[in-house]
């Protein structure tokens, strides 16, 4: 979570302030004394370090003392007045953020329970490692176009997530800083992390916040609010006889209830529904029943996939500024046609028929006035 005075770019930057102090001198004296400088430094922090877990930092000390201590050692003339050594202006920022850290971690460390501490927040870096690629992650949604989106909604989102702690993590380990900058980069956006976590932890908890209660408006009840064929319905469109569209019609049950296509109309905003293309689009009630009761009212108000605001919300929120009659499906339909009237003179044939049977009666006698008689010769 944070860098001690001995790293390598201290380490370098205390080097060329020795260089500076030895300045005066040949270029071939100052080659000799200062020859594997940063090497013999970057040994005694790591030994300092490996040696004295109650002080991890080393204070490398003045670059003048140090450079009069190898012309001494050396035999060669000591400056007569201190020399001005040029550090620069970053660089003598750098180590008074690390004396200043290196002090604090010793006044820390003097107590039982301060070092206790110090070394849980210690073993806990890696979490710190995860939560700023998380938190880069975020800010990164945000500055791409897209809302607060702090859990990726699809798979591309995860993999960049993933990039993102994986890059962190490795830099936390002091690892992928092939470039002398990257760490001072490191180290600010660790602090715009620390700066920004706080409202991602909040646009996160009012995102699950939101999703739950959407949860509640839309599927208050397991059975759907309006069926046909096994699949739920979002919207009714009617045409009159002529097969002209309607709107601002309130159609009832045969109970006189109102025909809703949601189960809690008072409690519900909107209803998500798919266009053709796949898109989500968000249908709403009418305005013209108060207190909410507009779901009965067809056709419903329509919000297009693209008037779909994502900004707080990951499942989308509607409103109804941005709502608009929801389009018939057809110009016009069929017409009705009526049934031609049915003519009287369609139901006389079957007495026209009636006086047949009295032809029987005339045909009879004849055969049988003269059958009976010429039977009983």
């Amino acid at each position: 979570m944070s860098e001690t005075i001995t790293t390598p770019q201290s380490i370098r930057e205390f080097a060329a302030a020795v260089r500076s102090a030895l300045s005066d001198l040949p270029a071939d004296d100052v080659d000799d004394l200062t020859d594997g400088l940063e090497a013999d430094l970057t040994e005694q922090a790591a030994d300092v370090n490996a040696g004295d877990a109650a002080a991890p930092n080393v204070d490398l000390g003045d670059p003048v003392a140090y450079a009069d201590e190898l012309r001494g050692a050396a035999g060669l003339p000591v400056r007569g007045t201190t020399p001005e050594v040029r550090v620069p202006r970053l660089g003598r920022l750098r180590i008074r953020i690390g004396e200043a850290r290196a002090g604090a971690a010793r006044r820390i460390r003097s107590s039982v329970a301060g070092a206790a501490l110090l070394d849980f927040l210690l073993v806990l870096r890696p979490v710190w490692w995860v939560l700023r690629g998380w938190v880069v992650y975020a800010v990164v949604a945000v500055l791409a176009g897209g809302g607060i989106s702090t859990v990726p909604t699809d798979p591309l989102r995860w993999v960049v997530l993933a990039a993102f702690v994986i890059l962190s993590v490795q830099w936390g380990r002091g690892r992928w800083l092939p470039w002398r900058w990257l760490p001072r980069f490191r180290t600010l956006v660790s602090v715009c992390a620390v700066l920004v976590l706080p409202i991602v932890l909040l646009a996160t908890a009012h995102n699950a916040g939101a999703q739950n209660s959407a949860y509640v408006d839309y599927n208050p009840a397991p059975t759907p609010g309006l069926m046909q064929n096994g699949q739920g319905v979002t919207n009714v469109f009617a045409y009159d006889a002529d097969g002209q569209p309607l709107t601002d019609v309130q159609l009832f049950d045969q109970d006189g209830r109102a025909l809703n296509v949601v189960n809690d109309p008072v409690n519900t905003n909107y209803l998500t529904q798919f266009d053709a293309a796949g898109d989500k689009d968000m249908v709403m009630p009418s305005l013209l029943v108060p207190g909410g009761g507009g779901w009965n009212v067809f056709p419903l108000r329509l919000v297009t996939s693209d008037d779909v605001d994502y900004t707080y919300d990951h499942l989308g929120q509607a409103y109804q500024a941005d709502a608009a009659p929801a389009p018939f499906p057809f110009a016009q339909v069929r017409p009705l046609v009526e049934l031609p009237a049915v003519e009287e003179s369609s139901s006389t044939p079957a007495p026209a028929l009636s006086p047949e049977p009295s032809a029987a009666p005339t045909l009879s006698p004849g055969p049988t006035a003269s059958a009976a008689p010429t039977a009983e010769q």
